[in-house]
């Protein structure tokens, strides 16, 4: 095949170094040709120097082209190019898909893409409605101690609001013993004014309070023997009771009746009093006998719903002289009632 090959390749430079032989040929018969008459003084110089210089080409043509030819072969041959028999048959590169199936495992990436869930949760307004204020269940006090406190914090609130209120106060004398002085009608009479028999009603209004009769009360729980409270079955009031002790000769500014009322006539008073009606007195002695208080008060706001003092009194005498007559001991009995109703805060 090579040696085809190689007489193929010889056979096409032979045919290129005629065809360039030819035009070598042409090329000196044109050129004589230009060589025209009108140069005919040089024409057989001409003529030869045109000959010397193409014979050179001439000659020299065939070496060159044989230099070509024989160094054509290398050029033309290349039996591995053309062939490549190799080339042509690479099976295996052919069978490349299974290389690159069995290789080139392109996994998809698998984007699993989560959604945020954006749980976008509604603030819940509790708007709580105020508590309704559920008052507690009013409960009577049981102690003694406790029991003059109540009272005495109606008082002050008494005190503090000014109410109006409606008063009303009765006073009886009994057993009174004056010897030949009880026949004496302007001594019984005297007597009866300044101790304030008899009775008597107030309406208050509110805003006039003036703590003269109905004061706050500063009581202690010495100046009490016994107290009570109870509740009404409604749960609304309290009723209060106070039982004070027994005094000798009270005063208005210093015994626990003064404490908490000024409607009695002390010892200063009764002296005072005797004498205004010309009548004079050795000695006195008061004493109470009893003394309660019972008050009804609003369980709620502690204040008073109704009031009222009992007062009892023994007052006892001696040298007593009305003008022209003595009586060596004279005593009787006072009792004063003072009820306050009608409260108007």
């Amino acid at each position: 095949m090579n040696t085809i090959k190689r007489i193929l390749a010889f056979l096409t430079a032979a045919s290129f170094i005629l065809a360039f032989s030819a035009c070598n040929g042409k090329n000196s018969d044109e050129t004589t040709v230009i060589s025209s008459p009108e140069k005919s003084t040089s024409s057989a110089a001409t003529e030869n120097l045109l000959y010397t210089e193409t014979i050179p080409e001439t000659t020299q043509a065939p070496a060159e082209t044989v230099a070509q030819t024989t160094e054509a072969p290398t050029t033309t041959e290349a039996p591995t190019t053309t062939e490549a028999p190799t080339t042509t048959e690479a099976p295996t590169t052919t069978k490349a898909p299974e290389t690159t199936k069995a290789v080139i495992t392109t996994k998809k990436a698998v984007t699993t893409t989560k959604k945020a869930v954006t749980t976008t949760k509604k603030a819940v307004v509790t708007t709580k409605k105020p508590a309704a204020t559920t008052k507690k269940a009013a409960v009577a006090p049981v102690k003694k101690a406790d029991i003059v406190k109540l009272y005495n914090s109606a008082a002050a609130a008494a005190s503090t609001a000014r109410p109006g209120y409606n008063k009303s106060t009765v006073t009886t004398l009994s057993n009174l013993e004056m010897g030949a002085l009880a026949s004496i009608g302007a001594v019984r009479d005297a007597i009866g004014s300044f101790l304030g028999e008899g009775s008597s009603t107030e309406t208050v209004a509110k805003g006039n309070f003036n703590g003269t009769s109905l004061v706050k009360s500063t009581l202690k729980e010495s100046d009490v023997t016994s107290a009570s409270c109870k509740l009404s079955d409604d749960g609304k009031y309290y009723t209060v009771t106070l039982t004070v002790k027994n005094e000798t000769n009270p005063l208005k500014s210093s015994s626990a009746l003064g404490r908490f009322t000024k409607d009695f006539k002390d010892i200063d008073e009764i002296k005072a009093g005797l004498s205004d009606a010309g009548a004079s007195v050795g000695s006195m002695t008061i004493n109470t006998t009893s003394v309660k208080i019972t008050a009804k008060i609003n369980a709620s706001n502690n204040r008073f719903v109704s009031l009222s003092h009992n007062i009892k009194m023994k007052a006892e005498l001696s040298n007593i002289r009305y003008t022209i007559v003595r009586v060596g001991k004279a005593s009787m009995n006072l009792e004063t009632k003072v009820s306050y109703s009608d409260f108007k805060y």
